[in-house]
């Protein structure tokens, strides 16, 4: 009997002096019966103010109308152990998000005698929820309204550089026509014609950018992707851009994951910009080397993309998937096709890894979670 009194003791003092939760204790109609400083301090109720009154005092207005302490009851009793979250009412009428954990009591006959009831504060969470939820909504119609500004802007800046296009070669076929010769002057129509074509490629990334973003916005069709054969597509267009230098890219390939369940055109567009970077940034002393390999790695189908070009900085690697950003000059490009493979691979819930050092070379590793058809 002693020891038995020391445990009890032992257990109602460490329930009184738990301060972050509220424990109390109720017969089985709800009728509490013990209550805790940890519930004194989180509702405002003394001990006095609640035992022996029904535990539905606690709960809000709107809540009792609907009778939710009556149904919380009968559902703890015919499980183990009851869970759930909601707005609870303070003796001053304010409320707070409470996370709840109801837990019957039986007798050695197996015989309901009550519940014990533990409810921690989760309101800081639940604001912080709230408002990340705000921010994110904001953050959503931000980026829509952007994107209407990015497709209206790039729709409607169309004509009017178009119309400057046509009077530059226009006012150049003059100058031929009339056997104008004039160096400064043709500089200057020179600079024009450079600065229009800027316009034009600029005009061109933005509706890309917009297309990309309406497209992700939509359900993407993903079908059973035949790697061989996307690259084969593939293979013409950037041999054909390797033979603007004098010597062509070497590109092995070897495609142990022979299918993946994707979007083809976004999977195409993955490996066609990673692709045309390698040959695009190759070493200007080395002979140009490409390996392209698929493979499975835990959860992933992983596509590989290898060269031995010009490498990127550890600086500069920071920076890479930005939008518009380039870091080699001697070549054209707009600086959005890695932004491009960033954003549809973190839409399909992939993620990239990058190797690379200057002078040696660059890897690109694309994640694509493992999907059945």
């Amino acid at each position: 009997m002693k020891s038995k009194y020391i445990s009890e003791s032992i257990t109602s003092n460490f329930i009184d002096q738990v301060k972050e939760y509220a424990i109390f204790a109720m017969d089985a109609n709800g009728i509490i019966e013990t209550w805790n400083e940890g519930a004194q301090r989180m509702k405002g109720y003394t001990a006095e103010d609640v035992i022996g009154k029904y535990y539905g005092m606690l709960f809000t207005d709107e809540d009792r109308a609907q009778h939710k302490p009556e149904q919380e009851l009968e559902e703890a009793k015919h499980q183990e152990q009851f869970m759930a979250e909601g707005w609870r009412q303070k003796k001053d009428g304010s409320l707070f998000w409470a996370n709840i954990t109801l837990t019957p009591i039986y007798s050695e006959e197996k015989q309901l005698i009550g519940l014990t009831k533990v409810t921690k504060d989760l309101t800081d969470k639940r604001l912080a929820e709230e408002e990340l939820t705000r921010k994110h909504n904001e953050l959503t119609l931000t980026n829509r309204d952007l994107d209407n500004f990015i497709y209206t802007a790039s729709h409607d800046l169309k004509a009017p550089i178009l119309n400057i296009d046509g009077l530059v070669q226009r006012l150049t076929y003059l100058f031929e026509q009339k056997g104008i010769q004039d160096q400064e002057l043709e500089k200057l129509v020179g600079y024009i014609q450079k600065s229009v074509n800027r316009f034009k490629s600029t005009i061109e990334d933005l509706t890309t950018i917009s297309r990309l973003k309406r497209t992700l916005d939509e359900e993407g069709k993903e079908e059973q992707v035949v790697v061989q054969t996307v690259f084969d597509d593939i293979l013409a267009d950037v041999m054909f851009l390797s033979k603007e230098f004098e010597l062509p890219c070497q590109i092995k390939s070897n495609f142990e994951v022979k299918t993946l369940y994707f979007s083809r055109k976004n999977f195409r567009s993955i490996l066609y910009n990673l692709l045309s970077n390698s040959i695009k940034y190759r070493s200007q002393t080395n002979p140009c080397q490409i390996e392209v390999k698929t493979f499975r790695e835990d959860d992933w189908v992983v596509l590989a993309v290898k060269d031995n070009g010009l490498g990127i900085s550890q600086k500069d690697q920071k920076n890479l998937f930005t939008m518009f950003k380039r870091f080699h000059d001697h070549v054209d490009g707009s600086g959005i096709g890695l932004y491009i493979v960033k954003r549809i691979v973190d839409n399909a819930g992939g993620h990239i890894k990058l190797t690379s050092k200057v002078g040696e070379g660059t890897e690109f590793k694309v994640y694509f979670p493992v999907k059945g058809a």
